[in-house]
Formats: structure tokens, C-alpha cells, sequence
């Protein structure tokens, strides 16, 4: 009974990985975020676009670190890069909207990095 009590809180504790957010729905919520301006840092979107934003970056990072060390680097960006708000979307619309509607986030933007800092 212990352990049961326990697995139940184990599970009730750990985060519940969010539902894939394709390229396009994240690309339309970061247009409108965009036009908000300064009315978006209290937009209630922008915290788990964030979130997405940081886990398919930090994803697509790992597999060019992995790729690295195997000899073949994905791409070759600077050790620090920032895009701004007009340049990032600006990438996402590149996408074809086609494309972009059956991409994930992730997908999405390792194929930006890919195009914009190739090795």
C-alpha cells in the first residue's frame, strides 16, 4: 500500500510532456504574438511557446553535438547566435505553410539552422 501511495504521487508529480505543437500553429501564434508588441509579455501563450521553442532547440543542439562528434557537424553556428523577433519569424515563413502544417517545432527549426549557418 506504501508503494502505491507512492507511485501515485511520483505520477501526479511528474510533468506530463504537452502535446506536439506543430510549425505552423506555433508560426501563426508568434505572428500574433508579434503584433501584440509590448502587450505580448502578458499574453498567456507565451510561456509554453517558450517552453516548446526551448525543448526543439535544445534537441536540435544534442543531435548537432552528436553529429559533431561523429565527424559531420548539421550545421556550424557561432558558439552564441540570437535571432530577433522579425528575423525569427521571418525563418518560420520561409517554410512552405504545407510543410510547416506536418512539422514539428523541432523539425522546423533545425532546418533553419541548417539553412542559415551551414557548415
Amino acid at each position: 500500500m506504501k508503494y502505491a501511495l507512492l507511485l501515485v504521487i511520483g505520477a501526479l508529480l511528474c510533468p506530463v510532456p504537452a502535446k506536439a505543437m506543430d510549425a505552423e500553429t506555433f508560426f501563426v501564434k508568434a505572428v500574433a504574438l508579434q503584433k501584440k508588441g509590448m502587450g505580448a509579455v502578458f499574453a498567456k501563450d507565451l510561456k509554453p511557446m517558450i517552453r516548446v521553442f526551448d525543448e526543439a532547440a535544445k534537441s536540435v543542439k544534442a543531435e548537432n553535438e552528436a553529429a559533431r562528434a561523429a565527424g559531420s557537424p548539421l550545421f556550424c553556428a557561432p558558439k552564441k547566435y540570437r535571432l530577433n523577433a522579425v528575423q525569427f519569424i521571418s525563418e518560420f515563413s520561409r517554410i512552405p505553410k504545407e510543410r510547416r502544417q506536418t512539422q514539428s517545432v523541432r523539425d522546423a527549426w533545425r532546418e533553419i539552422v541548417i539553412r542559415r549557418f551551414p557548415c
